[in-house]
């Protein structure tokens, strides 16, 4: 009996810890997103900056009804404060995770958070400022000239943040391939055979994240993922070169 009081000790103390690191991480996301919540108004202001080449007549982005921009503001502070507290997020996944691994898992498990948190404001800052401005150049080019683009601020809000999470996401994609290489759990030869099914499946992903067949948009999501892919590789390369 008393072996099982024991056994069950230390799995409530896990618990509890986990329930410690889940708290912090949402209170430290509670605290982002009010922190956002505050300024949304220039922040909404700043996110359409993108869209002003493209506002004909009155340059005015549109609302259809009377709690769109609030839920808009919310929506946006939720979702930025959680990409702006996300190294922060990480970190109380890491005091979690850490007490149960070796030095050596330890250790490359560290790096690939830091690179993880990261990585994940660096897709999002790519997004906004290199793939938003192309893709709405291009998107804009198809109708220019016989059509009168009227944005709503909704539908915007909602591209926005589907693209700046996605690519978010897919930042993620060197930490992890770099981590579990580390651990080796994958060889770099395998990683390069691994190359043609690497491809299929970035445009697998991308045609999931598009909701559907759409084949400009799938081909404009899986070319970063491929490449993020082959920046893997190389990152790989380069650390066996330092080592």
């Amino acid at each position: 009996m008393s072996e099982i009081i024991e056994k069950k000790q230390p799995f409530l103390e896990h618990l509890l810890e986990l329930r410690s690191c889940l708290i912090r991480a949402f209170f430290g996301w509670l605290v982002a997103s009010i922190v956002v919540y505050l300024y949304t108004d220039t922040i909404l202001e700043f996110l359409i900056n993108p869209l002003r080449p493209y506002l004909t007549g009155e340059p005015k982005v549109y609302f259809k009804t009377l709690p769109e921009v609030f839920s808009n503001q919310i929506k946006l502070a939720v979702i930025l404060g959680f990409i702006l507290g996300s190294p922060y997020i990480i970190y109380q996944l890491w005091k979690f995770i850490a007490p149960g691994l070796y030095p050596h898992e330890k250790r490359w498990l560290k790096s690939a958070l830091i690179l993880s948190s990261f990585s994940f404001l660096a897709g999002a800052l790519t997004a906004f400022y290199l793939f938003l401005p192309f893709i709405l150049k291009f998107l804009y080019s198809f109708g220019e000239q016989f059509l009168t683009f009227k944005p709503y601020l909704k539908e915007y809000i909602n591209f926005l943040l589907k693209i700046l999470l996605l690519f978010g996401l897919f930042f993620q994609i060197p930490s992890v391939i770099l981590l579990i290489y580390k651990l080796e759990l994958v060889s770099l030869q395998q990683l390069k055979n691994f190359r043609p099914y690497a491809i299929v499946l970035s445009f697998v992903i991308a045609s999931i994240a598009t909701a559907g067949f759409d084949p400009l948009n799938q081909i404009l999501l899986a070319l970063p993922l491929t490449a993020l892919y082959e920046i893997s590789i190389i990152l790989i390369k380069i650390s066996n070169l330092r080592r």
